[in-house]
């Protein structure tokens, strides 16, 4: 049951992960690659501190 909380938990933030990675793609189809590689990083780098804000208060 615990680890369904955390996947809750994480839904949003995995959500919008993907909006900016299709974001992203959006911008490199238009050569904006740039733009698309720091939307690419963006994305990444707030999912991955989500999860480590979620696991780390949640233990």
């Amino acid at each position: 049951m615990r680890w369904a909380g955390l996947l809750l938990q994480l839904a949003i933030p995995a959500i919008v992960a993907i909006y900016t990675v299709n974001f992203g793609r959006w911008m490199k189809k238009h050569n904006h690659l740039l733009g698309a590689f720091g939307a690419y990083l963006l994305a990444a780098a707030a999912f991955l501190l989500s999860c480590w804000s979620v696991l780390r208060n949640n233990s």
